[in-house]
């Protein structure tokens, strides 16, 4: 495929080797890749996402995040499949959960009960998914607090100190639209959570009640 050497060159060309460099090259082939169809940017992000590198993972999923506005009813289990298949460490899964899967979770809530399960999977960037993925509907207050105490209740005994980051995170971001509801679960649940995921449940408390949590 003609357009995947192209983004590939550009790739290899890049001197500046930070997340935005290859962003900007998903970008930069925008207009091309919106004329494909979209089983097309599927297989051409497969594609990228095969080749198990860094800088060819963020090109794909910022190609599949710009694509968002042609997603469907079968995204999510496009998605669930990748996930499965190619993440494998903090980093992508909290690029794919937080842009391109989030919103497909979002504009099919339908699909938020089949999170659950991933909890149960052998690799930690799976389970740390679970967490994940809820972040920015949490923060904006777009699903049910149930979701996010279970989810967070299947994590509380992970063993794996990113998984543990992982939920803690997903409580801090939590607190902003139920924060109630996170100061009343972090109380009832402090003799049983990792201390990990309770300090970054805190971050975004108030200084004096994040104080008086500390003290529990």
């Amino acid at each position: 495929m003609k357009l995947l050497d192209n983004i590939l060159n550009q790739v290899n060309q890049a001197s500046n080797r930070k997340t935005k460099t290859y962003r900007d090259i998903a970008k930069m082939f925008k207009n091309d890749i919106n004329e494909l169809t979209l089983e097309a940017v599927y297989h051409l992000c497969e594609a990228l996402l095969k080749r198990n590198n860094h800088p060819e993972t963020i090109v794909a999923y910022q190609i599949i995040f710009d694509q968002r506005k042609r997603y469907g009813a079968s995204t999510f289990n496009r998605f669930e499949q990748w996930m499965y298949d190619y993440v494998q460490d903090w980093w992508d899964c909290d690029d794919f959960m937080t842009h391109a899967f989030q919103y497909v979770l979002i504009q099919y809530p339908n699909n938020l009960s089949k999170i659950k399960a991933w909890v149960h999977h052998t690799r930690f960037a799976v389970r740390r998914s679970a967490a994940v993925i809820l972040i920015v509907p949490a923060r904006r207050g777009l699903i049910d607090k149930k979701l996010i105490f279970e989810v967070c209740d299947l994590l509380k005994n992970d063993t794996h100190y990113l998984v543990q980051k992982g939920y803690g995170w997903l409580l801090k971001e939590a607190s902003k639209s139920y924060h109630d509801d996170v100061v009343k679960y972090l109380k009832e649940n402090v003799q049983t959570m990792n201390r990990i995921a309770f300090r970054y449940a805190l971050e975004k408390l108030p200084e004096d009640e994040r104080k008086a949590l500390m003290r529990l």
